[in-house]
């Protein structure tokens, strides 16, 4: 199910936005590890984006890579994950289900990296919800940096209890 064309168009809608200490409330993710700072616009069943600021201070960048600081591709992965939880978490909200906050990754699929992502960019998320089916949803996504492509993704994630089941051990 998709929201209607007119709610979801922009001239209709205002954005939901999310800021950190509501992202930090949705997300099980703590420093260092959060890697959403805001989120600027989302709409249910529809898509999410959200902004990280890389900053030289991120714990990764001393090792990845020493005298050339470079985000790790993986994390631009998890980043993308974490917008896709918060989109999620909104979605099924909004149907009235509740649930405890997990969302957990799947499966990646032609994950991609284009360019390298340093200290002092602006990381904007920029997710897909394609389907569900059960407590699985599949997504696709792009982040860029200053309306460049540096990575893009498809992910599966599982919900956890979405519709009041309990995931299977």
């Amino acid at each position: 199910m998709k929201t209607d064309s007119a709610q979801s168009s922009p001239e209709n809608r205002k954005p939901v936005t999310l800021n950190y200490n509501q992202i930090v409330n949705l997300l099980p993710h703590r420093h260092p590890f959060l890697l959403v700072d805001k989120v600027i616009d989302m709409v249910p069943y529809d898509f999410i984006h959200a902004i990280k600021s890389v900053s030289g201070l991120d714990p990764y960048f001393p090792g990845h890579f020493p005298g050339n600081p470079v985000m790790p591709g993986v994390l631009m992965v998890e980043g993308l994950a974490q917008a896709s939880g918060l989109l999620a978490f909104q979605t099924f909200v909004m149907e009235g289900k509740t649930f405890e906050p997990k969302c957990v990754l799947t499966g990646i699929d032609e994950a991609k990296f284009r360019k390298q992502v340093v200290p002092g960019d602006v990381i904007h998320y920029h997710v897909k919800f394609e389907k569900s089916r059960g407590p699985f949803a599949w997504f696709s996504g792009e982040v860029k940096v200053e309306g460049e492509v540096v990575a893009e993704a498809r992910w599966s994630a599982l919900l956890s209890n979405p519709f009041g089941q309990k995931a299977k051990s």
